[in-house]
């Protein structure tokens, strides 16, 4: 996992994104938030917060509801500048940023996470793109939009 950290610290460094690694604590409190934010239709329809192992697979199997690949992009990239948090489906780290432009993670075959800092909205980039994601939701944003 620290290898896949240090990549990703890498890719925004390129793309002159200004970063802080978070404590082991605001990870968890990062994640915690996240789940809170973007998982309540998964804890409700299946009992578990993360449905088979990934945060993502929530908006894939219809649970919370989400725009898909290029929709999905084009609504993350229309996103106001504003401080964001990055983390992996499998990591103890989450990383505090700020740039001008969000970071596109597509290319990597990755599971990773952008979210606004107060969980306005996230982008989940998988491991199965372009087949399965990514995924764009917004906080409290209705089914079937």
């Amino acid at each position: 996992m620290h290898r896949l950290r240090h990549f990703i610290e890498t890719v925004l460094q390129d793309q002159g994104v200004a970063f802080t690694p978070h404590t082991p604590a605001e990870t968890k409190a990062v994640t915690e938030r996240w789940l809170q934010a973007f998982a309540q239709g998964v804890k409700q329809a299946t009992g578990t917060w993360i449905y088979h192992g990934f945060r993502w697979h929530g908006f894939n199997c219809d649970y919370e509801p989400a725009l898909r690949g290029e929709s999905a992009l084009r609504a993350y990239q229309r996103q106001w500048s504003a401080p964001y948090v990055v983390f992996a489906e499998e990591g103890d780290w989450s990383l505090a940023c700020t740039s001008e432009r969000y970071p596109d993670f597509s290319a990597l075959g990755a599971d990773l996470y952008v979210a606004h800092h107060n969980m306005k909205w996230t982008m989940a980039f998988t491991h199965e793109q372009p087949h399965d994601g990514p995924f764009f939701a917004e906080r409290g944003a209705a089914p079937g939009r």
